[in-house]
């Protein structure tokens, strides 16, 4: 899988001309395991235009309100998301969990809110670069995913994410990447989880580094933030991470 988070980024002018150069570069089957996360505004825009061109790219959310007793100013609900043609929904990303406070129990909120109007949640984890030098990354890890066993959804994909690598221009080493995702399987299985589809892995990819990483055979698919802006950029790491398979 290639998710696109577009962050608070994007304009019009941005969005029709991203669905056109990924409409022109990226072939139909490999489209399919695509997913455009952009900003709730564009959401509509986005969904009309996936329509009418016929792309088998899917739709996803950046964020999502749980159910609440009261209408919240400013919230957007699972069955508006699920009703605009979202399938995947973003929950736990790091810059939410710190400057947003999320915790873990507004997080299982929100993960409720997903599964209840039948979309797909991608959980992210990562360690902070405190955490990583004191040696706690797999304590900070298995602790961020407890959440996930309160639930067991169906149709998980977890996203490594550390938040040191996030628009830092690095990326974990190989070896790390390798290691990491293998204890979020190993955490998964221990938890009972079925239909889990995988770990992803994200921090300042590019079309640069992808290939190296989406080689490794933990590595199921990439979250990718700044290089995906550009339809051409994202659909250069899109293409460098499958050319094997296209060929």
């Amino acid at each position: 899988m290639f998710i696109a988070n577009w962050k608070m980024n994007g304009s019009q002018h941005m969005v029709h001309k991203w669905i056109e150069e990924v409409n022109l570069t990226i072939p139909t089957q490999i489209q399919s395991q695509c997913v455009f996360c952009p900003p709730a505004c564009y959401l509509p825009m986005i969904s009309d235009l996936i329509k009418k061109r016929e792309l088998k790219i899917s739709l996803g959310a950046q964020d999502i309100d749980p159910d609440m007793e009261v209408s919240l100013t400013g919230g957007i609900s699972g069955s508006m998301l699920e009703e605009l043609g979202c399938q995947y929904v973003v929950v736990g990303h790091s810059e939410r969990r710190i400057h947003c406070k999320e915790d873990s129990k507004l997080l299982l909120q929100k993960l409720k809110a997903v599964l209840a109007n039948n979309m797909k949640v991608i959980f992210c984890v990562g360690e902070t670069s405190e955490e990583k030098e004191a040696g706690k990354t797999s304590e900070v890890i298995n602790r961020q995913l407890e959440v996930i066993g309160q639930l067991k959804p169906n149709n998980l994909l977890i996203a490594y994410e550390p938040v040191w690598a996030i628009g830092s221009g690095q990326t974990a080493s190989s070896t790390a990447i390798q290691e990491i995702h293998q204890l979020i399987n190993k955490k998964i299985r221990s938890l009972n989880i079925n239909n889990f589809s995988g770990v992803i892995y994200g921090g300042s990819v590019n079309s640069s580094s992808a290939q190296e990483i989406f080689s490794l055979n933990a590595v199921h698919g990439l979250l990718i933030g700044g290089a995906s802006l550009e339809g051409k950029e994202f659909s250069r790491v899109v293409l460098s991470s499958c050319e094997n398979f296209i060929k």
